[in-house]
């Protein structure tokens, strides 16, 4: 540090300078003002949601088709057969137990018994597989998808403006392992009852319909049925 008035070289913390004992006049440092810390997204979300729609800066995603957004996708859940594969593992033991009480082992009766017992659980699997692949949902800001079929496919749309009311249905399978049906009621004269089947997390999924549906009301949308 250097004297104002002589230049000489000094302490940074001299209050006078030493070789001309001039006073040293130090600046006043001026406090630094926080800047307003950037929201984080989730920050962004919760704002959002408090305001009944999701934070949207590029326009209108509940009435302009050209920010329709997709909210949701899914299909119906593996798991959700878990309680006819727990049938079918008990009357297996049961015939095949059955089979070989009551003859031996290599008699016709057990090979019988082996191929009812894997030709149901065959036939299971295929059943589920074509359940599972030919179904696809998927949930917008404007509207509700269900695709239909493997090779040809057939898909329902249903506006959101449309729906009145969502209801849940899980049996005891259903609840262990969170998988259950949604239906969707609405005003659709084709799709009165629309149903989402053996999905994952159905409780999530309804209530995700329910904010969206609220948000396309919130709009006022105009839909005109007839004229």
């Amino acid at each position: 540090m250097k004297c104002p008035k002589c230049k000489a070289d000094i302490e940074a913390d001299s209050k006078f300078c030493k070789d001309c004992g001039a006073p040293i006049d130090k600046p006043v440092e001026k406090p630094v003002e926080k800047s307003a810390e950037e929201p984080s997204p989730a920050d962004k979300l919760k704002s959002a949601a408090s305001k009944g729609a999701p934070d949207n800066k590029d326009g209108d995603i509940y009435r302009d088709p050209k920010y329709e957004k997709q909210v949701w996708q899914g299909r119906p859940a593996w798991r959700s057969y878990y309680g006819l594969w727990a049938i079918w593992a008990l009357l297996s033991a049961i015939v095949l137990g059955a089979a070989y009480k009551w003859a031996d082992a290599g008699e016709p009766i057990v090979f019988l018994a082996w191929a009812v017992v894997l030709g149901a659980g065959v036939a299971i699997l295929v059943r589920e597989a074509l359940f599972v692949v030919s179904l696809r949902y998927r949930l917008t800001t404007q509207r509700l998808f269900i695709h239909r079929g493997i090779l040809t496919r057939t898909t329902d749309q249903t506006e959101l403006i449309r729906i009145d009311d969502v209801r849940i249905k899980q049996g005891v399978v259903d609840r262990l392992v969170n998988t259950g049906d949604v239906e969707v009621m609405g005003t659709d004269e084709t799709d009165e009852v629309v149903r989402l089947q053996s999905i994952s997390a159905p409780a999530e999924v309804a209530e995700a319909l329910r904010t969206h549906v609220r948000g396309a009301r919130s709009k006022g949308s105009l839909l005109i049925e007839e004229i």
